[in-house]
């Protein structure tokens, strides 16, 4: 069904006065154009033509001419490749001089330095939080009535600290222990100057900072030079340390206004004016064609993308396919697991291992999760949890024992792994679960101090699958940990290798791979080096449901492409063996990534699938971008009742419902993955749709499906209950690059336990 009250934070743009122009060019070279770039950026757009290999050079204002010799006559109203980067360049003549504008692409400018969001009469204006509006052309090509050029607008804040450290030492601030940056000038004279951080203040000699963990050359620096980061943390500690008892609730003030401008009325009233605004200037292309801006795109209009709602996917709980629902929660209370006939053990043996000044909340907690809260319901008569993990999951009664440490530390935690270890040897069994109660604080330590790493790494060794939960999550009352018990079994399942439902496959012809990749970067200190980890996680079709291929993996950035095609000529081989896979058969391999694919990346997993003798393979290499400048509003969402320190609010309000895809050309879409209901807090502002944009050397190119089949992997999580805000293809390959590099750290790990022991073929992961 049409929407018909979306709007796209998109402007569509057109021209108007006499579009004939004379047009320099001169032969393409790289240092060229950055020299012209430089030195006559103010007065030209210069504009490389890929298909002539010239450098096409635009006069854009009065009195400038070609500098070239040669020339040519174009057309602006034909010559639309051209206005991409004549209307980058008008928009910084318009704000140059009147706004601090921080970046030429996008075009980003800060509001007016009187709307700054953190006042108090004590606190100097030094001290400020800004609107920042930003401006990226787009052309989109899903509507109906062909190409549509325009401007793409969005808003949001930016925290400053302008005043050099000088300024608080004399305040009596000290800076020491904070991060500063210093002031670079960029290469065009109409942007603010960039702050570069340099390092962290460790002690001060006189007017200079001496840093410690610095860039290189950056040993010391004028106090006068530098001035703390923007970072919350650095801007909270800067307000505090100014206004000593009172800098908490100006902050508070400061974190609602900017609230109200991330949530739907305030962010689309922003941009409307700044909308408006842009349609009372002479917005100029080139002296005599001006850029008129139009309307918002809305779903009313014949130029808006085809869109749809995407509808809840098919969850199947038994081999046969039926029974089958849309609510994993229901489906699984009413019906079992999908794999009930055949999990096995069916009596599980539990190793709970907690400090001993916790051991009564947790014995509580445990009682609860594997019985159930049988007592708490919801105004609505619903229990959510009223069963227990046995009985949800077909499960007899559990054999549980209780391993105390006798302190916080990773010392005591691993001593009480290793009595459990040695209880279930003495006594001739294996533990198949671990629960692990761990603290919030933990978050703060090193990874080799961190008891969650190092009881993780050691059970995960001795093949356990392991379930850490917070003491603070554990003491919840009834009425939120209802919520906390269905996720928390709905993962032990799975960590045991069970399989608590399928997602549904559609009828196809075709055998499916589907295949992630996520990333997580570790990193010492500021600036040590960072190291990138890729998770690879690969989901394949069979039985008329997707599984969980049995191996994941991990590696380096730079070794993920081989990592890449290795793995997924291994499972070619296992599933084409196991579904008996003709040469002929057809095959769809799909790609989820957290990056753009490379060229030559694509190119080389065609090649490592082609030496696999299958006949008729298509690829679709699809990237999920999470940051894209682009908003949807729903002008019929009122929002959501929500209650928030004791009081009604509306969360979600203008925000699209989740499944809505925005068709934005063959190419790329909008798909709403997480929407209004999903919010858990009317504070966490707008619901933002992820961009899929497919790679050009894809053979398979059905984008309206690939959106769709995007959609459905959000829930198919067995990790929790609620919908996932990406597909698990990319959500669990995060999760099994994090989990992976922080194990590193842990010096008797060896990725050898989940690599080739039975623990590495359930999602321990999660």
């Amino acid at each position: 069904m049409p929407h018909t009250s979306l709007l796209l934070n998109f402007l569509p743009v057109s021209l108007s006065g006499d579009t004939r122009i004379h047009v320099g060019y001169r032969p393409y070279n790289e240092d060229v154009l950055r020299e012209l770039r430089e030195e006559f950026g103010e007065s030209h757009v210069f504009k490389r033509d890929y298909q002539e290999d010239t450098i096409s050079e635009i006069p854009v204002i009065p009195g400038a001419e070609p500098l070239s010799d040669k020339s040519t006559g174009v057309d602006l109203a034909e010559a639309r490749w051209l206005w991409k980067p004549l209307l980058n360049a008008a928009l910084l003549r318009l704000f140059s001089g009147s706004r601090e504008i921080t970046s030429d692409y996008p075009v980003s400018v800060l509001g007016n330095p009187k709307n700054n969001f953190i006042s108090h009469a004590n606190l100097p204006d030094w001290v400020r939080i800004l609107p920042l509006l930003e401006f990226e052309s787009r052309t989109l090509f899903g509507g109906k009535s062909g190409p549509q050029f325009g401007l793409v607008c969005n808003a949001r804040t930016r925290h400053q600290v302008l005043a050099g450290c000088d300024h608080l030492i004399e305040r009596g601030i000290s800076p020491i222990g904070r991060y500063v940056q210093i002031d670079q000038p960029q290469r065009d004279s109409r942007l603010a100057p960039r702050g570069l951080t340099v390092g962290k203040v460790s002690s001060i000699d006189g007017d200079t900072l001496i840093l410690e963990d610095h860039r290189k050359g950056y040993e010391r620096v004028k106090a006068s030079d530098a001035r703390l980061t923007g970072n919350r943390a650095d801007f909270d500690w800067c307000v505090n340390a100014l206004l000593p008892g009172q800098g908490q609730a100006t902050l508070s003030r400061a974190w609602d206004a900017m609230s109200a401008l991330n949530q739907g009325p305030g962010r689309l009233q922003m941009i409307n004016q700044t909308a408006e605004y842009l349609r009372t200037v002479n917005l100029e292309a080139v002296p005599g064609v001006a850029f008129e801006i139009g309307e918002w795109l809305s779903s009313t209009d014949a130029q808006f993308p085809v869109t749809e709602t995407i509808d809840r996917p098919t969850l199947v709980f038994h081999p046969s396919g039926r029974p089958n629902d849309t609510w994993n929660e229901r489906g699984i209370k009413d019906n079992g697991p999908h794999d009930q006939r055949t999990f096995t053990p069916k009596q599980l043996n539990i190793a709970v291992i907690c400090q001993g000044r916790f051991e009564g909340q947790v014995d509580r907690f445990v009682g609860k999760l594997l019985d159930g809260i049988p007592d708490f319901q919801l105004r609505n008569g619903r229990k959510p949890y009223d069963d227990g993990f046995l009985s949800r999951f077909r499960l007899e009664r559990a054999n549980v024992q209780t391993f105390q440490a006798n302190s916080a530390s990773r010392e005591a935690y691993e001593a009480a792994c290793e009595d459990a270890l040695k209880h279930a040897a003495d006594n001739g069994f294996g533990w198949d679960l671990a629960i692990v109660q761990i603290e919030e604080d933990f978050k703060a330590l090193p990874g080799p101090q961190n008891p969650y790493y190092a009881t993780k790494a050691m059970l995960l060794r001795n093949n356990v699958a392991v379930q850490n939960i917070r003491i603070e999550t554990m003491s919840e009352p009834d009425k939120s940990l209802v919520y906390t018990m269905n996720q928390v079994s709905l993962a032990c399942y799975a960590k045991l290798g069970g399989r608590p439902w399928l997602l549904g496959a559609q009828q196809s012809v075709a055998h499916e791979l589907v295949i992630g990749l996520g990333s997580h970067t570790e990193q010492q200190s500021r600036f040590d080096q960072s190291v990138r980890y890729v998770g690879i996680t690969t989901v394949f079709s069979s039985d008329g449901g997707y599984h969980l291929s049995e191996r994941t993996g991990v590696v380096p950035f730079e070794d993920y492409a081989k990592e890449l095609t290795d793995t997924l000529t291994r499972t070619i081989e296992r599933v084409r063996r196991e579904d008996n896979w003709k040469n002929t058969d057809r095959v769809r391999l799909v790609f989820h990534a957290f990056k753009q694919i490379k060229d030559i990346e694509a190119e080389a997993i065609k090649q490592a699938v082609e030496s696999l003798d299958l006949e008729n393979v298509v690829f679709a290499f699809v990237h999920v971008a999470e940051h894209h400048p682009y908003l949807i509003f729903d002008q019929n969402q009122e929002g959501l009742p929500h209650w928030e320190k004791n009081r009604s609010k509306r969360k979600g309000v203008l925000g699209p419902s989740r499944g809505v895809h925005i068709k934005l050309a063959d190419s790329e879409s909008l798909v709403v993955f997480a929407g209004a209901s999903e919010l858990k807090q009317a504070a966490h502002g707008m619901p933002r749709a992820c961009l899929l944009k497919l790679h050009r050397n894809s053979t398979f190119r059905d984008m309206t499906y690939l959106a769709r089949q995007a959609f459905d992997f959000t829930a198919h999580s067995w990790r929790v209950m609620t919908p996932e805000p990406f597909p698990i293809t990319i959500k669990y390959s995060d999760l099994i690059a994090e989990r992976l590099a922080g194990l590193k750290q842990i010096e008797t790990w060896d990725d050898d336990a989940v690599r080739f022991r039975n623990i590495g073929k359930a999602p321990w992961f999660l």
